[in-house]
């Protein structure tokens, strides 16, 4: 029955970190409000939430982090995804499922994620400026969709890390890695890669720098050898 779900996943949100960080409120209500409503909806109705967070809820000062780091946003986005976490257990009475995410990859309409930004620099023969200091794990969205499935299977709650096995992973590094991938499909792989420092880019909202998230929990429960950004899909983009 589509009006009596088992389960609702939540992945909605404003993901445009710099534009939440110019307009709060805005962020607030997308990323704080909306899925508490939701949540306390699927509550009075006995349905199971199932709600996307960020490895964004961390400072990014140590990286690596497991499910039960203490979170510490250093901007907008972060600080309300934190706060959805805690409104959202609390909303459900602890049996909310929440996953948190990291530098999604994968088929998407409005092509936007890295990967894209990657092949259309190859494509076109252009210049991408990456910061070298942003470490994090490339998550291909078919695992996460995996884990997902089995998590609410499972009928599991709380926090868990969904997200690739490359928690150090840069963003040249990760360029590299997808040009790789190019070339093994016979695509035009070469681009202009300029490596700074996120403060050279200048960007309203801070970065957390090392916001890898260690997987060993979901890794435990359901092992996956996930997909290297260098393997992309023969469908993809």
């Amino acid at each position: 029955d589509l009006l009596s779900p088992e389960a609702v996943a939540c992945a909605a949100g404003w993901t445009w970190v710099d534009g939440c960080e110019r307009d709060p409120d805005a962020s607030r209500q997308r990323n704080l409000e909306q899925p508490l409503a939701l949540a306390r909806a699927c509550s009075r109705r006995g349905i199971r939430i199932l709600h996307y967070s960020s490895s964004y809820v961390f400072d990014g000062a140590s990286g690596n982090y497991g499910e039960s780091a203490p979170t510490s946003p250093i901007n907008v986005y972060g600080r309300h995804k934190a706060e959805a976490e805690t409104a959202l257990l609390d909303a459900s009475g602890g049996s909310a499922l929440l996953a948190r995410l990291i530098c999604v990859w994968g088929r998407e309409s409005a092509g936007k994620n890295f990967a894209y930004q990657v092949m259309r620099a190859a494509a076109e023969r252009g210049t991408l400026t990456l910061p070298g200091d942003q470490l994090g794990n490339p998550s291909w969205a078919g695992d996460i969709a995996t884990w997902s499935v089995r998590l609410l299977e499972e009928r599991r709650s709380g926090i868990w890390h969904l997200a690739g096995d490359r928690p150090d992973m840069s963003r040249p590094e990760w360029a590299r890695s997808i040009l790789e991938g190019l070339g093994r499909r016979g695509l035009r792989a070469e681009a202009e890669l300029r490596t700074v420092s996120t403060r050279e880019l200048g960007q309203p909202a801070p970065r957390p720098l090392r916001a890898g998230l260690a997987t060993s929990k979901i890794q435990a429960f359901h092992p996956l050898a996930c997909r290297p950004p260098s393997d992309l899909p023969a469908d993809f983009p």
